[in-house]
């Protein structure tokens, strides 16, 4: 591994990360990175009516601060501009992709944080696992802390809040070159005769794969696929296949709970618009105990719900035989009829919204 800085900047890094420094040589300014023509971001320039006072006013805000040697000022500016560029993505293809793939996550990935593992960020503290949060006094549970096997939402995120902290809370014992901060990096893999056998340069923030989700694939003819696609072997579903019960659904569900004393009045409401009367309930309770008397498994379902198609998904999984009555498309669009077997679900159940899964008459 060849990395840009001096032999402190590879201490700490060494220390931080566990590898050896054997293993690491060093290219104190990025000279081998130039002569390998590796990417350093868009090429933006500071034109010269830009005044240095203006140029101090922001390198203020910036890690490092203003270089104590004036002749650096432009170059370290320039250097910044090119950096920050390319974080809102501009000559750094994919950078915007990954950095929502670390807080969307990623169920083509396996996980990346261990349980035991904990993020400490000024007032914020991540951990153990993907779990517990704190920020100053308030305490939660994230929704998909009961997931395992895939990358979950701002779990890769979290570990690069981790390395951010590490290299910003120590910036000099890591940047000893200010206006290397836009060069990238590549991945060469040579046989032992020499000959290049894979490249990869990277032109992007945070992309230094052409396969991000299993960064190491190129690497399985050479240290077997399993290893390749799972270095850390932590939990992996293998791949990315859907799994039921993840994704928006899931916190959706818990935001439709608060407000479902909301949905309770609209569904009286809207069978009382179209005019119901004690027929129609009478009506469309004898429907309700038909079904669920001739079916072992009854789901009552909108057609256009993700929340009835995902139960529909599970119940077709587990090779479940049900019976599906579709109340309509939506609440929203549902007749005099419709919305009187809904308003009866509803006092029947206590349940207003759909889907409604009756098993064995309960």
């Amino acid at each position: 591994m060849i990395g840009i800085g001096n032999t402190e900047c590879a201490q700490n890094f060494c220390e931080f990360t566990g590898l050896s420094p054997s293993k690491l040589s060093l290219d104190p300014d990025g000279e081998i990175h130039k002569k390998l023509n590796l990417h350093a971001g868009p090429n933006f320039s500071i034109p010269d009516s830009v005044s240095d006072d203006v140029l101090k006013f922001f390198l203020r805000q910036l890690p490092g601060g203003i270089p104590s040697d004036e002749s650096q000022l432009r170059p370290v500016a320039t250097a910044w501009l090119n950096y920050n560029a390319m974080c809102a993505g501009l000559g750094a293809p994919g950078t915007l992709r990954e950095i929502l793939r670390g807080y969307f996550g990623d169920k083509k990935a396996p996980e990346r944080f261990r349980d035991d593992d904990i993020v400490k960020a000024g007032f914020i503290e991540i951990g153990p696992g993907v779990g517990p949060t704190k920020i100053g006094p308030l305490s939660y549970n994230q929704w998909f802390s009961d997931e395992i096997g895939y990358q979950r939402p701002v779990e890769l995120a979290t570990l690069r809040l981790k390395n951010m902290v590490e290299v910003l809370t120590k910036w000099d014992k890591y940047v000893s070159n200010y206006q290397t901060i836009p060069l990238r990096g590549a991945t060469y893999l040579f046989d032992e005769e020499g000959n290049e056998l894979y490249t990869y340069k990277s032109k992007g923030v945070l992309t230094y794969s052409e396969t991000m989700p299993r960064p190491l694939t190129f690497l399985s003819p050479y240290i077997g696929k399993e290893v390749a696609l799972n270095p850390l072997q932590l939990p992996d579903t293998g791949g990315g296949d859907l799994v039921r019960g993840r994704g928006i659904l899931k916190p959706a569900g818990k935001a439709m709970q608060l407000l479902s004393f909301l949905f309770k009045l609209e569904n009286k409401l809207q069978a009382k618009v179209f005019g119901a009367d004690d027929s129609d309930y009478a009506a469309a309770k004898q429907d309700i105990e038909d079904a669920i008397s001739k079916n072992k498994v009854v789901i009552y379902t909108y057609k256009l719900s993700p929340f009835s198609s995902e139960t529909c998904g599970v119940l077709g999984e587990a090779g479940v035989d049900y019976e599906n009555v579709e109340v309509g498309l939506e609440w929203f669009l549902l007749d005099k009829e419709k919305s009187t077997i809904r308003a009866q679900l509803l006092e029947m159940t206590g349940q207003s919204s759909l889907p409604h899964v009756f098993i064995n008459g309960e």
